[in-house]
């Protein structure tokens, strides 16, 4: 039987979700205990690899298994034994050529920051800028650079890719938060590379202190020849929200 999984996680405790040989990992502690509950070695595949330190409040998996009578109990066992930073929030039956990553549209993330003072509760879970002098409206404007079908060449790590770095992203949404002096800033796209939110948020928060204008963001967008970005902003404040299938999984 194939099953389908929804996953969240707190990162800070894990070198990103891909199974890691001598470092904890979030595919490695799920496939660790499914495994135990199958009395069978099981690999899960992912939508995708989170980096670490990166949170998720929807990741989604798939994975190959002997049948089980109940996959709600199932699930309910599995969340027993799982570590406390990562719960299990829905597992169900899916058909075998069903796959958590190639048959997936579209991913949301969002990006979740402040820039008044530390403060130790949002530790993980929030990126803490501690700046002062934060222009929302250039801050702004550097993000809306981002919307639309571009070459994001410069504002990955990643290597190669068959698609030609063309990604496409929809219109992003940007939440004010007054009482925590920050916001929240959400992405949906048919896809990202490897740092590119990290990437893209880190040229935003330059143009919000004024050290990057959003004209040389749109230069940095389209420059030739490859010349990725330096400023990366951290994990942390970053959460997989949701992976969407459309037509490809409805339950």
């Amino acid at each position: 039987m194939k099953y389908f999984g929804v996953v969240s996680y707190l990162g800070e405790n894990y070198f990103g979700f891909q199974r890691q040989k001598d470092k904890p990992s979030v595919q490695g502690v799920l496939e660790k205990w499914i495994s135990h509950l199958l009395d069978a070695p099981t690999e899960i595949k992912a939508a995708g690899r989170t980096d670490a330190g990166v949170n998720a409040h929807g990741q989604t998996f798939s994975f190959v298994g002997r049948e089980v009578k109940d996959c709600e109990a199932f699930r309910r066992s599995l969340n027993r034994l799982l570590p406390e930073d990562v719960f299990v929030k829905s597992l169900c039956f899916v058909p075998m050529e069903f796959d958590a990553r190639h048959s997936s549209v579209s991913k949301v993330y969002s990006y979740h920051f402040s820039f008044g003072e530390r403060d130790p509760f949002l530790k993980g879970r929030v990126t803490q800028l501690q700046r002062r002098g934060f222009d929302w409206d250039s801050f702004e404007a550097g993000l809306r650079v981002f919307e639309g079908k571009h070459n994001f060449q410069n504002f990955t790590s990643k290597s190669g890719d068959i698609d030609g770095f063309i990604r496409e992203i929809e219109p992003i949404s940007i939440i004010k938060n007054p009482d925590m002096q920050g916001g929240v800033v959400t992405f949906k796209g048919n896809g990202f590379m490897t740092y590119q939110i990290r990437f893209m948020m880190g040229a935003a928060f330059k143009c919000a202190f004024h050290l990057l204008e959003p004209e040389e963001v749109k230069r940095l967008l389209n420059a030739e020849p490859r010349h990725i970005v330096s400023y990366k902003a951290a994990a942390e404040g970053l959460y997989l929200e949701r992976v969407e299938y459309g037509k490809n999984l409805e339950l």
